[in-house]
């Protein structure tokens, strides 16, 4: 006997924010009826083990193997009794993308096998409620992400930028008293957002803001003392307050880097607007950093609203830059 148990619902989501609460299983306990609890790591061929809860129908336990999983487009598993050909199911998702920013699921299950006749009839009905139900759940979940508004960076969300330089003015850590300054002595470039997990960024801020200056001007005029290197190993090494942890600069001291002869500010720090924002660059390692994968749709959304073009490196610009920089290297 085969039977497939069909169901499908229109989600005003991105087929991405959708896919990122379907693979996050271990936050299924939030928001998912069916199954409420599921365990392991969404890897094809790996095991994963949890329980699958139907109204009407007792709780039974699920330890399904992943048979195929296509990033934002495609998850199945397989539940199978060790007798062949007694009963074995395949649950699957199916995420189709219809051209206007919403997502139709497909959520079916096929079973097949000798027991399947039993079990048949609650599993259309009562199951297909349950499976029904989940959809609902889903909906909710993904089209209450992709409706955030997130908040970026208090610069950006407000919009106050200046056409003004910043040569000749100062930045100041955030201690309220005795706070390091540091004087800017020329002109600032590439006012950029990164969503790196290095880039210090302050408090609201999900992105950091940074922008370059031509090495060797910038001036410590007080609280010299307070700055301390933060991870010296690495290629660009910031230097941080050590009272309330602003990152007041960055500087590469290796002569074949890409980025030297530049240092790195960040332009929020002096008082008054900041230049203007270029692009957004890093933005998918937020997930990195802690960001929930569901956000990124209307985080990128935001970015796009507010004109701020958005890259996953540097901007096509700087990338080029870094590009023709290897080609010098190698040609060295």
């Amino acid at each position: 006997m085969e039977e497939t148990l069909d169901t499908e619902i229109t989600i005003e989501a991105p087929a991405h924010t959708v896919w990122a609460v379907l693979d996050n299983i271990a936050r299924y306990p939030d928001w998912n009826p069916l199954v409420p609890e599921l365990r392991g790591r969404t890897t094809v061929g790996k095991q994963v083990e949890g329980v699958l809860t139907r109204e009407g129908m007792p709780t039974v336990p699920l330890k399904p193997t992943l048979t195929a999983i296509v990033g934002a487009r495609e998850l199945r598993w397989l539940s199978e009794r060790p007798t062949p050909g007694e009963f074995r199911a395949e649950h699957y998702f199916l995420l189709e993308e219809t051209g206007n920013g919403s997502t139709r699921l497909i959520h079916n299950e096929d079973f097949a096998g000798t027991f399947l006749e039993q079990v048949w009839e609650p599993i259309n009905t009562l199951g297909r409620a349950a499976y029904e139900k989940m959809n609902v759940a889903l909906k909710a979940r993904a089209e209450n992400y992709a409706s955030e508004i997130p908040a970026i960076h208090p610069t950006a969300d407000a919009g106050s930028y200046t056409s003004e330089s910043l040569e000749g003015k100062t930045m100041r850590c955030g201690c309220a008293i005795a706070p390091v300054e540091v004087a800017i002595n020329a002109p600032v470039y590439h006012n950029h957002l990164c969503g790196c997990s290095k880039c210090w960024k302050p408090e609201n801020a999900l992105l950091a803001m940074i922008a370059v200056v031509p090495a060797g001007n910038l001036e410590v005029i007080d609280g010299g003392e307070k700055l301390e290197a933060v991870e010296k190993d690495l290629k660009i090494v910031r230097y941080a307050c050590r009272d309330c942890g602003s990152h007041m600069f960055g500087q590469v001291e290796d002569v074949d880097h890409h980025f030297f002869g530049l240092d790195f500010i960040h332009p929020e720090l002096v008082d008054g607007p900041a230049p203007r924002l270029e692009f957004a660059g890093f933005v998918s390692s937020l997930v990195e950093t802690g960001t929930e994968p569901a956000r990124m749709s209307a985080i990128r959304a935001r970015l796009s609203d507010l004109g701020i073009p958005f890259y996953d490196a540097f901007s096509p610009e700087i990338m080029d830059i870094i590009a023709w920089h290897k080609v010098k290297l190698a040609k060295s």
